[in-house]
């Protein structure tokens, strides 16, 4: 995900837990809320607030205040939606952990049913990951034997699917369970 896409992403997202909101505000939640992983820079923000505001996806509401304040739209929150559910490259890949972690910050914006489908969609691909993972791993112990050579890429590996491991584990606990059918 590009980092407008993943701007657009963070601003909808927390414009849909606010009835309206400043750029210096979603900045704010934005860094406190994934700072870790995403550096939301207010050069990113503005010109992405504008088009948002362009394509109708925000409005300007009026304020008595200096700052624009924004809001929400019917047609930004489908927009929202669409983003959410949009596929993650390689989630086992650290360029993607930003986009990984704002869309799981931000899952409760779907329905029951679309956080259910997401979370499945990520849990095949972090399997998939693992998967692919384990096959390297299994090449390099075939193959390289020698730890003076290789340093320690067998232990990175090894790593990462410990990583990818915990993912499965906390997506299954916070998997929301199935709607009691009446």
């Amino acid at each position: 995900m590009e980092q407008r896409e993943l701007a657009s992403l963070g601003i909808l997202g927390v414009l849909a837990e606010r009835e309206r909101a400043t750029v210096k505000t979603v900045h704010e939640k934005l860094r406190h809320n994934f700072g870790r992983y995403w550096g939301a820079s207010t050069g990113i923000l503005v010109p992405t607030i504008n088009q948002l505001n362009e394509d109708g996806y925000v409005e300007t509401t009026d304020s008595t205040t200096q700052a624009a304040m924004y809001k929400l739209t019917g047609d930004g929150r489908d927009h929202l939606q669409s983003l959410l559910t949009k596929p993650i490259q390689d989630v086992s890949h650290p360029s993607f952990r930003a986009h990984l972690m704002m869309k799981l910050g931000f899952l409760h914006h779907l329905s029951v049913d679309g956080q259910q489908t997401e979370i499945r969609a990520l849990k095949d691909q972090l399997k998939t990951s693992r998967e692919e993972l384990r096959t390297i791993d299994a090449t390099h112990k075939a193959e390289v034997d020698d730890r003076e050579r290789v340093g320690y890429r067998r232990e990175l590996i090894d790593l990462r699917v410990r990583i990818l491991d915990t993912f499965l584990d906390w997506l299954d606990a916070i998997e929301p369970s199935q709607p009691v059918e009446q």
